[in-house]
């Protein structure tokens, strides 16, 4: 069958249209999975660290909650996911809200063994100056001398502990600062779904950090701080890996949501008859209208204006599809003026949909006479009938 001109881009934005009466279709997994978000018990923390975006959230799950109520599931799930994301990231900042003041906190005992190590300093040069003055004494210069490589080798050791302690609190310090920035970026895969998208990445991240927390609380502080370092790197790796298929699935399960969604509304419509074609790698949604015409008229029969009605209404509520117009006879007659009559029908269709609000550049009409019977016994009446096909991959 040869196709005559597409009729139109099928990225035209959405053109709002009568929806037709159908039950609650079943929750997204989307919301289901905002909803779980939210009963976590960081939610109260993150709302007071970041009260815009959950304030923000809770206005995306609402609309979300709101448009599966009314059966727009593309939208609930577009908005359940914006939802997860001002969550999910006003949980990222408390948690980094946290980890700082435990991180200010170890800043202000490195300040305090700064400041013992300074006392012991100022004690070491106060007992210098002592033994300076014994030495003075001739009498006692020998015990002086004594008492001051004691007090030296104290005082020494003692400043050694003070410095071994600054650095390890340093080193402490730089492992916190490390963990943190590795499980925030380990936040950031989860919002683009990388446990299923980029699992090896993923694991390999939440292990290391789960490694690099070990060895902190083992006071293995380099290793720890080497082995967050790790988990960052793998973290990122899995966010920009899982990106595009998260996109591209997110994409996918809306189209097969539109999809069904179409075959739904179709099936609803009283008086078409609805089957699904595949050709390819193209599917068609096939809408077969009968008895529209008598005989071998081509003007509409009477008395059809609700299944044209319900047809023009379905075509103007899902704009990015290609739809064809396609008539059809039975075999009784010479095949060129079949196909004649088949094709002036396809046009009277077509023009009772322009005339009920489709955009005429969206509709492809042509007609293949008897050559396409859906009825074995090809001069059955059943035949002659007028197709509205929807396409898409």
């Amino acid at each position: 069958m040869k196709l005559l001109g597409i009729g139109g881009a099928t990225s035209l934005a959405l053109t709002a249209a009568l929806v037709l009466g159908c039950a609650t279709p079943p929750r997204p997994r989307e919301l289901d999975t905002y909803d779980a978000l939210k009963k976590s018990s960081n939610t109260q923390e993150a709302a007071k660290r970041a009260p815009d975006l959950v304030a923000s959230s809770d206005t995306f799950g609402a609309k979300a909650n709101e448009e599966w109520q009314s059966n727009d599931l593309e939208e609930s799930r577009r908005d359940a996911l914006m939802a997860q994301i001002k969550l999910k990231t006003a949980l990222a900042l408390a948690e980094q809200d946290r980890l700082k003041a435990k991180i200010e906190k170890l800043s202000s005992e490195q300040a305090g063994a700064e400041e013992d190590l300074a006392g012991v300093s100022k004690d070491l040069a106060a007992a210098t100056e002592n033994l300076t003055l014994l030495q003075n004494n001739i009498e006692l210069k020998k015990s002086a001398e004594a008492d001051k490589a004691k007090a030296a080798e104290r005082l020494s050791s003692t400043q050694q502990k003070a410095e071994a302690e600054q650095q390890r609190l340093a080193q402490q310090l730089a492992a916190e600062e490390k963990i943190a920035a590795a499980q925030f970026s380990l936040h950031t895969a989860e919002t683009v779904d990388a446990p299923k998208f980029a699992p090896s990445e993923y694991h390999a991240a939440a292990d290391m950090i789960e490694k690099a927390q070990a060895e902190l609380k083992n006071s293995a502080l380099l290793a720890a701080q080497a082995s967050a370092e790790v988990a960052k790197k793998n973290a990122d790796h899995a966010a920009e890996l899982a990106k595009p298929k998260y996109e591209q699935a997110e994409q996918t399960n809306q189209n097969n949501a539109r999809d069904n969604a179409l075959k739904n509304d179709a099936t609803g419509i009283p008086g078409v008859s609805v089957r699904v074609d595949r050709r390819g790698e193209l599917q068609r949604l096939v809408l077969a209208i009968p008895d529209l015409f008598m005989k071998k008229q081509t003007t509409l029969a009477p008395g059809h204006d609700g299944v044209l009605d319900g047809v023009a209404q379905l075509v103007n509520k899902y704009p990015t599809y290609p739809v064809q117009v396609v008539g059809h006879t039975d075999n009784k007659g010479r095949s060129s003026e079949l196909v004649a009559i088949s094709l002036a029908r396809a046009h009277a269709v077509y023009d009772a949909l322009v005339s009920r609000g489709v955009e005429a550049r969206r509709l492809m009409p042509s007609g293949v006479g008897g050559d396409e019977p859906i009825d074995d016994k090809k001069s059955s009446p059943k035949n002659n009938r007028v197709e509205i096909v929807f396409l898409y991959h």
